[in-house]
């Protein structure tokens, strides 16, 4: 390459005329790029931290008056227009209060301050020292640290539900027959798992998850609940919080973009005068078999009262609906489908407006809608309507095409800006959830209190526990090392305050093994000096050397982590993408702390002569062993505990996974008001059940301490109410219920009914297949061939006669033929009907009310118990959607039965519901690992895998390290694995050990998951700084010998050992004290930490050596060349 300036200027991102000038001028390109990139970083950094805290504080200034329309101003002649303008809501009626209560102007100058006093302290200090070149390097030190103080002390440090409780909500969707259907087609004996409802459910519950938590950090629980249903657990939040996600629950997110009707148009009038004959319980017009338009809801406060003309809207007034006139027919389908991002900005009034971009597609058919409605010869002018979810947003004038951006401007306050760009960018909903939850409820921590108070011990502890390690071994250098610490300790919390992440109590865990792996960074630091300060280096110089070598050592080891922690991030499920947030926040800050706030402190300490020498304890010196000839024995060791571990993870099968994967049952049980049980009592109990040993969850519900949750991996939901039933007795509530309006069913033909009648259920909607067809065959056939009576009425005959009923008849064809009889004959004619109430007394607040399935259960336990078992019934509410899991109070009751036997079938309802006990809430729940996000965590761990032997490759400039450092994360992954499956046989083979280690059935969670991926990381940091000494050993010579790899462990052994033990301190002592919450996850950590240090010296080395062997012989060959 010819570097010579004269003949090939270069052009890096300064001008041209720029580097030119440079060249003229030795060494002033450098000293420019050297100072623009300090100051440029320090500048960014300290500005873009306190411009968060701004926007954390600040508000967006609102227009008081919008005008209720505006177009798109016409472009000027032979440009094309880009944007189209609309109008948004002028309000959010659900907007989210925002979070810092400073004034404005307080908050200015908070921002202010974070960025000039930096800047004036640095620069005095710099003088004062005599430290010129330090005066950019104190300013960024002290302006990252106050801005995060500034965060961390305006803001809030959120918690998960399991440390502070929350909020449940269940919805259902929408279309609920829809899912029964799917689930009644199902084959015999076929799961849930392989229905299209649960395939859909699976795909809302990812969808939702990008709404709600898009980045996987604010802890909220989204699983599948029962059939069509969705449970959500936030942590705790504020009201308007709440009602902000409530929204973007229940939210569609459907875009749609169709030119509305105008009567100005002659093409528009026959339809508008079609649409004008409609119903208002009539949407959609149509010519034929063609849907043309559609009536669609308008907001007044945007375009006026339905009786205020508008020239380019046809309006009308559907009950309290304003709707507007859209027209259908327009052959585009422009949709949200299309769209490739949205983002948030500002208007040329400084009004907060909703940008969108159109990929490829979308912006030839948003061209072709657009450029077929400019303004005709007349100069009329159509009008693009933007509608969201059915409702009309916006309606600007077209007054040229319009292609691939756009924007809706207008009275949108930026919340309600955010709102529906978070909406776009989501996607819309693949199902629609019903606005109400079923079922609301307010929980305390999922783990209990005590729980939680051992877990944040074993933390407190394992965080003072390696700060005075580090004091008593390095001595001032531990003193920095603990400067350090606490910084980036701060640094993480501001970010995750900042982010508005919830911690969770593993998370925390994490959060400490985080900055105890950062120290390790100081460690090799320090080691790094003293080999300085051995060889003779001044203080000053074995500094600089220290920190120059082990940089290198320490941003590789790094790297690698991040390169997983991004994959994390962007491939892995949602329920593991916080833990992605975390680990990448962590990595740049440990590295930040230790590389570059740990050199300040040491250089301002040796200037001023405050640090005259150095002084280290030292456990481990200089040693000769000879790893590499135990290779063999540790190969097989090795080998031994990866076939053991496999095998008991295939014999445990599924019982290696908990209820995060398999789902399972939840409960609701309700004690009696003097019953009251607090949660430790309750958990005592429970404990010395079955239910101990399949993940029992309890958290109580409410702050009454008389109702819990219990949440097990048992499929059976009956089981576990039988097992609630039988251990808490008569402690729980039982149904109450009340008869009202007890009448006999009329009928024109008024025949008396048969004492005994095949059992049909008009409103079982929720029946299995076959379950009409085995009550009929229950029923005696030749009881009312001996009967007395006359026979039935020839409509009631029709529909009970089970000879004429399907095998197994669907919803669909119930409704058929309950439609296709006569409106006048009642198939219950000459029976009863009564209305029955079901837990409406004072006592039972909060509990009223009964699901459907629930209800018909016990009225038709009632005519089992009553000798009636046969007898057709009908449960029903005008409310009631098939399928629905909405509780009612009242139930209306129809019995094929005359008044005096269906007031003996009441009165045994009555009784036997009165020792029934009551579970408001009973169900299967999905877990939160759905199929596919396990096929995306595989492909997660796979690309990682791929990107780490990428960048080691590429750093080492062999792909044999890449390879060497895999083959140890793959064993390191697999002994711990095999070890958490090998727990449940310990436990029940050697109870004695088990007991005195601590170890228990262990089963993979999702903690657990992250845990196998902090693993990853640490094994890696250990692999690199030997393979990093390996390189610099072999220096230039060209082949890999024994003798260098042994050399190179025995240099890096000390360093090794000491990362080794504090990041081992810390997870033990999470593992011995931190209680439930975290027994599992530190277990994983215990394992991982030992194996990981274990392999980067006895099988990532020796694998490195025996691959740089292969590829040397295969260089000799001449038919081959070198990896």
């Amino acid at each position: 390459m010819n570097t010579n300036p004269s003949k090939q200027p270069t052009t890096n991102s300064l001008t041209g005329d720029t580097t030119m000038a440079c060249t003229l001028f030795p060494g002033t390109l450098e000293i420019t790029k050297f100072w623009l990139s300090r100051w440029m970083i320090a500048t960014a950094f300290v500005v873009a931290t306190a411009y968060a805290v701004a926007a954390n504080g600040l508000a967006y200034a609102q227009p008081a008056d919008t005008p209720a329309a505006e177009t798109v101003s016409p472009p000027a002649a032979g440009t094309e227009a880009s944007d189209a303008s609309a109008v948004g809501d002028s309000a959010m009626a659900d907007a989210v209060v925002e979070d810092s209560a400073l004034p404005g102007v307080l908050m200015l100058a908070i921002v202010i301050a974070l960025f000039v006093v930096p800047m004036f302290i640095g620069n005095r200090m710099s003088k004062a020292l005599k430290m010129p070149d330090h005066g950019w390097k104190i300013a960024l030190a002290v302006g990252t640290l106050a801005a995060a103080a500034v965060v961390v002390y305006q803001g809030e440090i959120k918690f998960g539900p399991d440390l502070s409780g929350g909020i449940t909500l269940i919805y259902e969707l929408q279309d609920t027959s829809a899912a029964v259907e799917g689930e009644d087609n199902l084959p015999d004996g076929s799961d849930r798992s392989t229905s299209g409802q649960r395939q859909l459910v699976n795909q809302l519950i990812g969808a939702l998850s990008e709404r709600v938590d898009p980045s996987g950090t604010k802890e909220v629980t989204i699983r599948e609940y029962g059939l069509g249903q969705i449970e959500f657990i936030i942590p705790m939040a504020s009201t308007q919080e709440l009602e902000y996600i409530e929204r973007r629950i229940y939210t569609a997110g459907s875009l749609e973009f169709r030119i509305t009707a105008s009567p100005v148009f002659k093409s528009d009038r026959e339809i508008i005068e079609l649409a004008k004959k409609l119903p208002p319980g009539e949407r959609e017009v149509r010519i034929g078999d063609q849907k043309v338009a559609e009536w669609m809801e308008y907001k007044l406060e945007e375009f006026g009262p339905v009786e205020e003309e508008v020239g380019f809207l046809v309006k009308r007034m559907a009950g309290k609906t304003p709707q507007a006139l859209i027209l259908t027919n327009d052959g585009y389908n422009v949709t949200g489908e299309h769209l490739k991002r949205s983002s948030a900005s500002f208007d040329e009034q400084g009004r907060p407006q909703v940008n969108f971009t159109f990929d490829q597609m979308g912006a030839f058919r948003f061209g072709q809608l657009s450029g077929n409605h400019t303004p005709n010869s007349s100069g009329q002018t159509y009008h693009l309507g933007i509608i969201l979810d059915k409702k009309l947003l916006s309606a600007p004038s077209i007054q040229s095409k319009i292609t691939s951006q756009g924007r809706i401007t207008g009275s949108m306050g930026k919340e309600e800006v955010d709102f529906i760009v978070g909406i776009l960018n989501a996607g819309s909903l693949p199902a629609t959830l019903n606005k109400e939850p079923i079922s609301r409820e307010q929980i305390s921590p999922t783990l209990g209190a005590e729980t939680v108070r051992m877990g944040r011990k074993a933390i407190i502890y394992s965080l003072v526990a390696v700060m005075v390690f580090m004091l008593l071994y390095y001595h001032f250098a531990g003193v920095v090392a603990c400067v350090a610490l606490a910084a980036n300790l701060l640094l993480i919390l501001g970010f995750m305050v900042l982010f508005k992440a919830a911690f969770t109590l593993p998370g925390l865990a994490g959060l400490v093994l985080t900055i105890g792996m950062s120290v390790d960074a100081n460690v090799l630091i320090f080691e790094r000096i003293r080999e300085e300060l051995s060889r003779g280096a001044a203080l000053r110089m074995a500094i600089r050397n220290g920190f120059g070598r082990a940089t290198q050592t320490i941003i590789d080891a790094n790297v690698t982590t991040l390169i997983t922690a991004i994959v994390i991030y962007k491939i892995a499920p949602d329920n593991v993408k916080g833990f992605g947030v975390t680990l990448i926040i962590g990595i740049v800050m440990s590295m930040y702390t230790a590389i570059f706030l740990s050199r300040i402190v040491f250089d301002i300490a040796e200037k001023t002569r405050s640090l005259k020498q150095l002084s280290m304890a030292q456990l481990i010196g200089q040693t000769s062993f000879d790893f590499l000839g135990k290779k063999v024995l540790c190969g097989a060791v090795s080998l031994v505990l990866i076939a053991v571990g496999l095998a008991a993870v295939f014999d445990r099968g599924t019982d290696l996974l908990n209820i995060d994967f398999t789902g399972g049952s939840s409960v609701t049980m309700v004690f009696k008001d003097d019953q009251s049980m607090p949660y430790a009592e309750v958990k005592q109990l429970l404990d010395n059940t079955e239910l101990a040993d399949k993940n029992l969850s309890l958290v109580e519900v409410g702050e009454t301490q008389t109702r819990y949750t219990v949440s097990c991996v048992e499929q059976d939901v009956e089981a576990v109410q039988e097992i609630l039933h039988k251990t808490f007795g008569d402690q729980l509530k039982t149904y109450q219920i009340e008869l009202e309006d007890v009448a006999s069913v009329e009928s024109q033909a008024r025949s008396p009914l048969p004492q005994r009648l095949p059992q049909v259920t008009l409103a079982s909607f929720q029946e299995e297949a076959g379950t009409e067809e085995a009550g009929a065959q229950d029923a005696p056939q030749d009881e009312a061939e001996e009967a007395e009576t006359p026979a039935p009425n020839e409509a009631l005959e029709s529909s009970l006669e089970p000879d004429e009923q399907p095998e197994a008849a669907s919803a669909a064809e119930a409704t058929e033929k309950a439609a296709a009889a006569p409106e006048t004959v009642d198939p219950y004619a000459g029976g009863t009907k009564a209305q029955l109430n079901f837990n409406l007394g004072e006592d039972m607040e909060g509990d009223s009310g009964i699901g459907y399935e629930s209800a018909r259960q016990l009225v038709q336990d009632a005519l089992e118990a009553t000798g009636h078992s046969g007898t057709a019934l009908e449960v029903s509410n005008p409310e009631y959607q098939p399928g629905s899991a909405r509780r009612f109070a009242r139930w209306d009751v129809k019995l094929a039965l005359p008044a005096e036997e269906a007031q003996e079938v009441f009165d045994s309802l009555k009784s036997t519901a009165s020792d029934q006990p009551l579970f408001p809430l009973a169900n299967k729940i999905g877990g939160r690992i759905a199929g596919d996000m396990k096929t995306k965590a595989i492909a997660a761990i796979v690309i990682s895998l791929v990107g780490i032997v990428a960048y080691i490759w590429f750093r080492f400039q062999r792909v044999v390290y890449g390879l060497a450092a895999v083959v140890a994360l793959i064993h390191d992954v697999l002994v711990t694995l095999g070890m958490i499956a090998l727990s449940a046989f310990v436990v029940s083979s050697i109870p004695g050990i088990a007991e005195a280690l601590l170890i228990e059935k262990f089963q993979i969670s999702l903690p657990i998951v992250a845990a196998f991926l902090t693993i990853i990381g640490y094994s890696l940091n250990d692999t690199i700084v030997v393979f990093d000494r390996i390189r610099e050993v072999k220096g230039k010579s060209p082949n890999l010998t024994s003798e260098i790899v042994n050399n190179s462990i025995n240099q890096t052994l000390s360093r090794t050992m000491l990362t080794s033990a504090t990041t081992l301190l810390s997870v033990i002592l999470l593992y011995v004290l931190g209680g439930d919450g975290i027994h599992g996850f530190a277990f994983s950590l215990v394992v991982g930490v030992i194996v990981g240090t274990y392999s980067s010296i006895f099988i990532a080395s020796p694998a490195l050596l025996w691959m740089s062997r292969q590829s040397q012989v295969g260089s000799t060959n001449p038919n081959s060349r070198a990896a």
